[in-house]
């Protein structure tokens, strides 16, 4: 009987749920018809000393929480959007990294959408982000830009998307987000380069790529030139990934999609720009509460040192950014 009444729950939840609950004239104790728990473990006449009890030793157990403990909260998200840079984010990547840092500060969501381009994520856009949603996201991440940049086909077919039209489709997408809250934040991804021959090999002859870095350097050129514009915080990843010289080597998976060194250059750009944005109120983890703070001992770190779990993250000895 002490495991089933030492748990945080109210007394009701200790009996089945196929019995019938009845109410006595204090609203207080239950009584549950046809119990065969209670039938064949507990007398009839102390079934009600056995819920007065029950709920008795679960209001005790609770009490010795902190009422952050039992209290629901609505937790601020962040809504990573885009194509396969996004998507793919999650597979040891920048967006594993986000929602590891803001484990218990953010819910961090994944809308990415391999293979899509501007002209298709503003069919979903209404769906992905409706404005009459109850609690609006803090910030979005978005990207899209490496399909639109891929050259036209003769056909008609594939994903280009023309320039032109690209920064029109960039435009209303940033718009559309401006509009839901005045706390929702953006920050806008730009096109990242390419490794044309680890991405294609010798597949086409030379000058028929079906995209190039040069095509991805204009369509980044436009994003940022838009946000600016619109007054839209923006990492420019065609040339920052670009600033090691072994960038061709380490920062892609397959020509395109980033490994993990490709993926912390993303990590370390949005946390740079979520850290020196002035929002209020501030998003950078540091700064941010913890959900359900540590009541407990203080976590030891390596060599026995006490860890502020507030501004370190497991490992302990990792620098983040």
């Amino acid at each position: 009987m002490s495991t089933l009444t030492s748990t945080i729950l109210s007394a009701s939840f200790l009996i089945p749920r196929r019995t019938k609950t009845i109410n006595s004239q204090n609203n207080q104790v239950l009584f549950h018809r046809n119990d065969h728990y209670l039938n064949r473990i507990v007398p009839q006449k102390k079934r009600a000393s056995f819920c007065i009890q029950a709920q008795a030793q679960a209001q005790q157990v609770e009490a010795s929480i902190p009422s952050s403990i039992v209290s629901p909260i609505v937790r601020p998200k962040f809504v990573l959007f885009g194509s396969s840079i996004i998507e793919y984010s999650a597979y040891e990547g920048w967006g594993a990294t986000l929602t590891h840092l803001y484990a218990r500060q953010v819910d961090v969501i994944l809308r990415g959408y391999a293979g899509w381009n501007s002209r298709s994520a503003l069919l979903i856009l209404d769906k992905i982000f409706p404005k009459n949603a109850t609690e609006q996201p803090s910030l979005v991440i978005v990207y899209f830009g490496g399909n639109d940049a891929t050259h036209p086909q003769p056909n008609g077919n594939g994903s280009h998307v023309p320039l032109e039209e690209y920064t029109e489709n960039m435009r209303k997408i940033f718009i559309h987000l401006q509009s839901l809250s005045e706390k929702t934040r953006i920050i806008f991804l730009s096109t990242p380069p390419i490794n044309e021959k680890q991405l294609f090999g010798n597949s086409f002859p030379p000058g028929q790529l079906p995209k190039t870095n040069e095509s991805h350097g204009i369509y980044s050129e436009a994003g940022l030139k838009l946000c600016q514009e619109l007054n839209i915080k923006s990492i420019d990843l065609w040339s920052k990934i670009q600033e090691r010289e072994d960038w061709k080597e380490v920062s892609f998976i397959d020509g395109i999609h980033l490994t993990n060194e490709g993926s912390k250059v993303v990590t370390r750009e949005i946390l740079k720009v979520i850290r020196e944005a002035d929002w209020e109120p501030s998003l950078h983890w540091k700064d941010m509460s913890i959900e359900f703070e540590e009541y407990s001992d203080i976590p030891i770190g390596p060599g026995g040192k006490p860890v502020d779990p507030h501004n370190s993250r497991f490992p302990h000895d990792i620098e983040w950014e």
